[in-house]
């Protein structure tokens, strides 16, 4: 157990050494989708020859030689073994990703991995919605949750952008995201955001004045916990429950703001149905669902348990108690 701690130690602070270094010299990468980026991956690799860039290196995960990087962030990155050897070059195990002006670190590309924490253009997304969002509410809030939060980097920037939101918890249940979240949080100074190992509420304590989430919605066939949302509901079990649970953990002013994904079919939204005869029973609430993006994640549709789904859009849902 003492030498586990030490090696996440080491690898803290080499990961803190590295968003500095990078902070420094002005680094900016944007994520895309993972089918555009093994496009341009494959475009680069070509490119051997030629010195790799930090964002080749960081952002495009590339492999690169030891020359290509900094002698002393190389050796850091060794020793902590974030950074490892194939062939006669290196790759990083990690990948860095800009929000807003701020950097965080997610897993490397491609996410195959059960464990993998995932940052991608639905992170953009969600933030810039909640963002808007609260800009358009006129209650302070006071103690706030992300659930399923991956690298935290949602609640960080917006916690930045609302610094009255003045304790803000951010749950999910795999190990990796809430060290990586540790991390993010640690090298952008915000000692009022507390990452905790939680399955939806199992480890979560009291009520709370706003929720947000953006949970995995779709079907994967390996369940990796950044990916699979349930088979039930087309992939939105995750997504439902989070309203069935979360609607009896709000203050009386509570909010609850949900981005999610849905599948619908030639017969329906089934998700949608499920919604408006589950919240029948909570009468003193209101809710709003939006579909903000009629078409995401369209390769999926090629996979054999959605061949009865038509389209995946992106939706928003926000549930609050009736005034």
């Amino acid at each position: 157990m003492n030498q586990l701690l030490n090696s996440e130690l080491i690898q803290q602070k080499s990961l803190l050494s590295l968003l500095h270094f990078l902070k420094e010299q002005h680094y900016h990468f944007t994520v895309i989708t993972p089918q555009t980026h093994q496009r341009i991956f494959m475009r680069k690799i070509n490119l051997s020859s030629e010195p790799r860039s930090l964002k080749d290196i960081f952002g495009w995960n590339l492999p690169f030689h030891p020359e290509d990087l900094d002698p002393q962030l190389f050796n850091t990155l060794k020793k902590a073994l974030l950074i490892r050897h194939v062939g006669d070059q290196w790759l990083s195990n990690i990948r860095v990703a800009a929000l807003e002006d701020e950097l965080f670190i997610h897993s490397a590309f491609p996410t195959l991995e059960q464990d993998a924490v995932f940052f991608g253009p639905d992170t953009y997304r969600f933030y810039y919605h909640l963002k808007q969002y609260l800009l358009n509410q006129c209650q302070p809030f006071g103690r706030t949750l992300e659930l399923c939060c991956g690298t935290s980097a949602v609640a960080i920037v917006i916690a930045k952008t609302f610094p009255e939101l003045n304790e803000i918890f951010t749950a999910d249940i795999n190990p990796k995201a809430l060290f990586y979240s540790q991390v993010n949080k640690k090298f952008i100074g915000l000692k009022h955001i507390f990452p905790i190992h939680s399955n939806l509420f199992s480890n979560l304590q009291g009520d709370f004045d706003l929720i947000f989430a953006n949970p995995p919605y779709l079907i994967d066939s390996h369940e990796r916990q950044y990916r699979h949302g349930g088979n039930c509901l087309d992939g939105t079990d995750l997504s439902f429950k989070i309203l069935q649970e979360g609607i009896k953990r709000l203050t009386p002013q509570g909010k609850l703001f949900l981005y999610t994904g849905i599948a619908i079919s030639h017969q329906g939204n089934k998700f949608l149905e499920a919604l408006e005869n589950w919240i029948q029973h909570y009468p003193h609430f209101n809710y709003s669902y939006e579909e903000i993006d009629p078409d995401v994640f369209g390769e999926e549709l090629d996979q054999c348990v959605y061949q009865h789904i038509e389209r995946i859009a992106v939706v928003l849902i926000t549930i609050s108690a009736i005034k």
